[in-house]
Order: C-alpha cells, then structure tokens, then sequence
C-alpha cells in the first residue's frame, strides 16, 4: 500500500470510499436523522478544492482503498475513511501514521480529531485520549454526536 497526495481525479473514488464507509460503520450508531443527509445528496461545492488541498489517498495498484483528511491550520485530522472491503486490515493505521507524520514534518505536536462514535475504540488503540461526547456541526447541516479526542506526537 502506498499513500499519495489526492487530485481532482480523485474525487469520485473519494466520494464513493466516504459513503460506503458510512454505510458499512456508522449506520447502527446514528439515528436515521443523521444518516440519511450524511449519505445523501451530491458532491458539495468547493469538495474538489479541498480534496486537492487536505486529503490523501491509500492505494494498492491503480485502486483507492482509503483516504485521509488533515487540516494544517486546525492541528486537526477530520476525516478518513477506508472501503469496507479493506476494513481492519490495517489501512487506516496506516493512514493516520503518514497524516501523523506530516503533522511531525510541520513541528505539529498535538493532533485533534473528532471521531464518529462507531470509530473512538480504533483511535483509543492508536493512542489518542478523550471521551468528551461533543454535537459536531456537519457541513451538510445537521448535528451529529461525536467524540472529541488528541494525541501528543512524538518524533
């Protein structure tokens, strides 16, 4: 497996990867109020823009198995997601490695994220602490609970 900067001709792999990996983990951990608008509906405007400037893709071959989001100004990792098919084979270790390491590269040493509820045990495992359950304001407009968490890096 190899990870790479994400480009536009990403976009619809990445959009596919992000609802299939809702579908097979969040589903029976959010109410349908929830999971119907985060599913549903298009590509939001300006999700090119950002795929190209925070995201990165896992792949094997020519096949997108996972991505990663890391927000530089925010300290934050706010998004990954692995095809369900690759699920627990170690991808999305990897993934939070390599956007750990860019944090390291950038003198980041403290990285926060707002895990889906589903997702806070394969966090804890990997090191990051808290168990604050926060509302997450999601930029399709609806409230979803999450956990808030960080992890201090070391080099």
């Amino acid at each position: 497996m190899q990870i790479r900067k994400a480009t536009r001709r990403d976009i619809d792999v990445a959009w596919q990867i992000r609802k299939q990996s809702i579908k097979a983990q969040c589903i029976e951990h959010y109410p349908p109020e929830v999971i119907e608008p985060w599913l549903n509906g298009s590509l939001p405007e300006g999700f090119a823009a950002e795929l190209e400037s925070n995201f990165y893709v896992a792949f094997e071959g020519n096949e997108i198995i996972g991505l990663g989001a890391f927000s530089y100004s925010e300290n934050k990792i706010y998004a990954m997601f692995v095809k369900p098919e690759f699920m627990g084979k170690g991808v999305g270790r990897q993934i939070m490695a390599y956007l750990e390491a860019l944090a390291l590269e950038n003198n980041i040493n403290t990285v926060h994220l707002d895990s889906t509820l589903n997702a806070a045990p394969f966090y804890h495992s990997l090191g990051y602490v808290g168990d604050t359950v926060i509302k997450y304001n999601n930029p399709r407009g609806f409230v979803m609970d999450c956990v808030a968490m960080q992890k201090e890096l070391s080099s």
